[in-house]
């Protein structure tokens, strides 16, 4: 296996580097559209239950975003 120089290894690192901002930005749109879903379901679940703990959720997920 021929050896692999600094300069390759950079570049490898640097494409890598670069697929996972693409990842992210891709949760990230997507995170978009789930959190408003998300959200609409606690507000529901709230008003049906009237307990607590739908809110600490919907803090968290506001937290999230």
């Amino acid at each position: 296996m021929p050896e692999r120089s600094a300069e390759q290894i950079r570049l490898e690192i640097a494409a890598e580097r670069q697929r996972l901002v693409e990842d992210v930005a891709e949760l990230r749109r997507e995170a978009k559209i789930v959190i408003p879903v998300a959200t609409a379901a606690l507000v529901a679940v709230t008003i049906l239950s009237r307990t607590k703990a739908p809110t600490r959720a919907a803090k968290l997920l506001w937290r999230l975003r």
